[in-house]
């Protein structure tokens, strides 16, 4: 799209809650604090994701998705 590279991912339900979206970037969050380490991972995955993103002068986001569970969508610039 333009100088952009967009990169959507759409995920089906369940999703998250819309007052977890703001924070699902945040470094050891975690959706489910009922979830172990073990069983549901160290809540870094996204945290890393948007640093990437991020290092690459683009941006990541979160919101629900059409299909029950969330969105992640990623600009980067399109160099070239």
């Amino acid at each position: 799209e333009g100088q952009q590279m967009l990169i959507d991912l759409h995920d089906s339900a369940p999703g998250v809650r819309d007052e977890q979206l703001p924070r699902l970037f945040e470094r050891f969050f975690r959706t489910e604090a009922s979830r172990s380490r073990r069983s549901g991972g160290a809540g870094l995955g996204l945290s890393i994701c948007e640093r990437i993103v991020q290092a690459h002068e683009g941006r990541i986001e979160a919101r629900p998705s059409p299909l029950g569970g969330l969105w992640l969508r990623v600009e980067l610039p399109a160099f070239g």
